[in-house]
């Protein structure tokens, strides 16, 4: 603060800093405003058609049919006693 209502405050290098700062900020803001203005001139729209194919669909493969597949039957409760049955056989052999 100055001692007397007449002296005006000498104009340093903080001061000089404080302005560069100030025009820093504004030129940051006038960027932000400039990149995210909408400008529709710069798209445009060809055509809108539908998608040509489902691209997740893919083709399933044939099922390899291996003699584990060819042993299953169609009642899981008879295949897993077989399968139990089956597992007890090569244990008792080992």
């Amino acid at each position: 603060m100055a001692k007397s209502a007449r002296k005006a405050p000498t104009k340093g290098d903080k001061h000089l800093e404080l302005i560069m700062r100030d025009v820093l900020t504004g030129l940051s803001d006038s960027a932000c405003y400039f990149a995210y203005r909408s400008t529709p001139d710069t798209l445009e729209i060809l055509s809108i058609e539908p998608p040509k194919g489902d691209p997740f669909l893919t083709e399933r493969t044939s099922a390899t049919v291996t003699p584990l597949r060819r042993a299953r039957s169609k009642d899981i409760v008879d295949y897993l006693v077989r399968r139990e049955t089956r597992l007890e056989r090569i244990e008792s052999t080992a």
